[in-house]
């Protein structure tokens, strides 16, 4: 018998998903009970009483997937019914002497503070409905510089200082595909404990192809006493934030990340090994990566396994009129200009007419070897990252800014802040304010 166990239970009984996928979020008081039925019968197979984790006095600290400042229909961001079911449980069944939420944004800069984000997403409500102590809105309290000698690329880090007062920390990341990191689950939701740092630091530091190995670097600052998977409603497609949900009704729960996330992968439709934070922090001893190595109770894997539909991260060709010239650069500015022109096209705004308008859309970022400046004459040229500077080809770069009608530029390696920002600015520029 495995050592490490994960739990996969279903919740039963969650009567307002449907409205829920069908655009508006309603709480049922049944919905939030089934799912802390769940969340309890999850802790107790893989782990036995939460008492074995939170001890009498404990300060708990439950870190969500505060993903970006959006709505719970967005399904980017933990279920509030979760949130709630979470905390509820905690507070009825542990002896904690205090139960905190907290997380920190991704992209603050251009996505939004904690504290609109928490009012926004419904965790809030849902925290302090559930018998939360405090709501933590982390960009607002102190750091603490961590140095990680073991890190391979995130050698030094600063971390909120919850997180490391906290007594015992429960990781609740939701299964959600991810357009750059194959999917975000536990491992990936490590992120938000360090700040933004505009352009490309910390939190935004090292999401070039080395954001696996990042990841698994985050895991030695301080691992997660618990982990919790929001699975009640996934999403699959161009996620994290503009793809579909998936009705799961599951809970999968663990003490180890890694392995909690091997299983929830799997369960995903991926291979573990698929998945560059999992496999990196399995092959450093960082978690269990093996799937024959995980004794897995509750469900059956077969019986809840889905084929999510997985992120598309190529940006070229994805709307005529908005031009992506890309040949030697890597997922920094790849994978997040796509995911920027995902969320373009969410906004309904009509490209074509846009295009006809103002003039077709080019976006350059890396080395262009094979790109004549003369093809940006007269247009608006975006412009990404720092490391076409570095290739042969920077004097065309330099040329096609003088010929553009416009130009638009996005500093940093890697600048994931284009996530928001490229398509913020073509929304304005769609709209004729800049």
């Amino acid at each position: 018998m495995a050592d490490v166990k994960v739990a996969v239970v279903r919740a039963v009984g969650v009567k307002g998903n449907q409205e829920f996928m069908g655009g508006k979020f309603v709480r049922y008081d049944e919905d939030v009970a089934a799912i802390k039925a769940a969340v309890k019968k999850a802790v107790e197979l893989a782990v036995g009483s939460i008492d074995t984790i939170v001890k009498p006095g404990d300060r708990v600290l439950i870190k969500p997937n505060l993903a970006f400042q959006a709505p719970p229909e967005s399904f980017a961001v933990v279920d509030p019914r979760t949130v709630e079911a979470v905390v509820a449980f905690l507070k009825e069944e542990s002896k904690a002497a205090e139960v905190w939420v907290g997380d920190n944004p991704s992209l603050g800069l251009h996505v939004g503070k904690a504290k609109p984000a928490f009012k926004e997403s419904g965790m809030e409500e849902a925290a302090l409905r559930g018998g939360a102590d405090r709501v933590i809105y982390f960009d607002e309290e102190a750091t603490v510089v961590v140095e990680i000698p073991e890190g391979r690329v995130f050698k030094k880090a600063e971390v909120f200082r919850p997180v490391l007062d906290a007594d015992v920390v429960i990781n609740l990341p939701k299964m959600k595909v991810h357009v750059g990191g194959t999917v975000t689950l536990g491992i990936k939701n490590w992120n938000g404990i360090v700040p933004n740092r505009h352009p490309s630091g910390q939190q935004q530091g090292a999401h070039r192809i080395d954001l696996g190995q990042k990841l698994a670097d985050m895991l030695r600052i301080r691992k997660a006493d618990l982990t919790i998977v929001d699975g009640i409603i996934g999403m699959e497609g161009q996620g994290p934030h503009a793809g579909t949900p998936i009705e799961m009704n599951l809970i999968v729960a663990g003490k180890d990340t890694v392995a909690v996330d091997t299983v929830t992968s799997y369960i995903m439709g991926f291979e573990p090994g698929e998945i560059p934070a999992v496999r990196i922090a399995a092959t450093e001893g960082l978690g269990v990566g093996d799937l024959t190595s995980i004794d897995v109770v509750g469900e059956k894997l077969e019986n809840v396994r889905r084929f999510f539909k997985r992120a598309n991260d190529n940006p070229v060709g994805v709307y005529k009129g908005l031009t992506v010239i890309i040949q030697q650069t890597c997922p920094g500015c790849y994978v997040y200009l796509r995911g920027a022109l995902d969320s373009f096209k969410n906004t309904g705004i009509d490209v074509e007419k846009m295009v006809a308008e103002k003039g077709e859309c080019v976006f350059i970022a890396g080395g262009v070897p094979d790109f004549d400046p003369l093809y940006a004459e007269g247009k608006n040229l975006f412009v990404l990252g720092d490391c076409w500077k570095y290739f042969p080809s920077r004097e065309k770069v330099e040329e096609a800014m003088k010929l553009a009608k416009k130009v638009f530029t996005y500093p940093g390696c890697a600048p994931v802040y284009v996530f928001s920002k490229v398509n913020t600015d073509l929304q304005a520029f769609a709209q004729g304010k800049i």
